[in-house]
């Protein structure tokens, strides 16, 4: 991982499955095109469903971690997920860089990115549920598990954007505090 201190703002958008985490970066890119938006690698096939990725094999993401291709990788739910590490241009011409996260992954980056604001997308447990169950994509077991996960505390730091009404909601919070981080820094 390197460590960074250019004059941007590093986002990560983080919180529970379910939360709509994908919908609101696929809105706020359509609003924001100034933004932008790091799409993760993850040793997970192309066509498995859920967000636009890289897809990769592990050898590759081997390789390309030897090579010091990303800006930080990190493990969650049996896969590998990296962001690449190009964002490091972005920061250094004062860019806002958006990307989808791990809660537990932060404090790494953390390290290494100082300017970064956490995010924290969420909704009620009872919409997490009825999300994930009219994914199809989990048990009911994994959906109880990815439940459990929800309940996590909060990041250090961590701003909780509640994604329980109208998308323009959640991604107008979104903006607004990557404005007053912006304004702060």
């Amino acid at each position: 991982m390197s460590t960074h201190d250019g004059r941007g703002l590093l986002v990560a958008i983080v919180g529970p499955s379910g939360a709509g985490k994908d919908s609101l970066l696929d809105a706020l890119a359509r609003k924001r095109p100034d933004f932008q938006f790091a799409q993760r690698i993850i040793t997970r096939a192309a066509d498995a469903g859920g967000e636009d990725h890289h897809a990769v094999s592990d050898a590759s993401f081997d390789a390309q971690l030897a090579k010091g291709a990303f800006a930080f990788h990190w493990q969650a739910h049996g896969l590998r997920y990296a962001i690449a590490a190009e964002i490091n241009q972005h920061l250094a011409a004062a860019q806002v860089v958006v990307f989808n996260g791990s809660r537990k992954a932060l404090p790494e980056i953390a390290r290494s990115y100082p300017q970064l604001l956490v995010l924290v997308v969420t909704a009620p447990i009872g919409v997490l549920a009825e999300r994930l169950a009219a994914r199809g994509r989990e048990s009911a077991a994994d959906i109880a598990a990815r439940l459990r996960r929800a309940k996590m505390p909060l990041p250090d730091g961590a701003i909780v954007i509640l994604n329980d009404g109208p998308l323009d909601a959640g991604v107008t919070q979104i903006e607004a505090e990557i404005t007053r981080a912006r304004q702060s820094a």
